[in-house]
C-alpha cells in the first residue's frame, strides 16, 4: 500500500467515526454538535479520496473539497452540490455564540433536530460516493 493509500485509509475512518458521532449526537440531542461533526464527516471523506489520487487538500469547505475531488476523479458531482453547501454552513457556527451577532442564545440554542437529520442525510451521501469512488 502507498503512502497516499494509507493516508487515505486513515482519513475514511475518522470520517466514518465522525458521522457516527454525528449520529450518537443526534440521538443525545445535542444537534449544533451533531451537524458540526456532520460536516467534519464529508469534508474527511473527500480529503479521503483526494488523498487516494496524490492529491493533499487543506481546505475546510465541503463544497470546495467536492468540486476538487470532481475534477480529479473527472466524475460528475452536481448531485452532491447542495449537500456539501448545506454542510459548509455548520463548520464554524454551531461552535461560536458571537458568531451569531445580535441573538442572545447560545450557538447550539439555533440548532433542531432537522438541522442534525438533514445533516446526517448529507454526510452520509458524501461518504457514499466517495465509497464508491474508492472502489472505482
Amino acid at each position: 500500500m502507498s503512502r497516499w493509500e494509507a493516508e487515505a485509509e486513515r482519513w475514511l475512518r475518522d470520517a466514518v467515526e465522525d458521522l457516527a458521532v454525528a449520529e450518537d449526537l443526534l440521538k443525545t440531542l445535542h444537534y449544533a454538535a451533531s451537524c458540526f461533526h456532520s460536516q467534519q464527516a464529508a469534508e474527511k471523506a473527500l480529503k479521503s479520496a483526494l488523498y487516494r489520487k496524490g492529491v493533499e487538500a487543506r481546505s475546510h469547505s465541503v463544497y470546495a473539497l467536492l468540486l476538487r475531488t470532481g475534477k480529479t476523479y473527472n466524475v460528475q458531482v452536481d448531485s452532491f452540490e447542495w449537500q456539501a453547501k448545506l454542510l459548509d454552513k455548520h463548520y464554524t457556527p454551531p461552535r461560536y455564540p458571537n458568531l451569531h451577532p445580535g441573538i442572545e442564545l447560545a450557538a447550539y440554542e439555533l440548532y433542531g433536530k432537522e438541522d442534525a437529520e438533514k445533516c446526517l442525510e448529507a454526510a452520509r451521501n458524501v461518504i457514499d460516493f466517495v465509497m464508491k469512488l474508492s472502489k472505482s
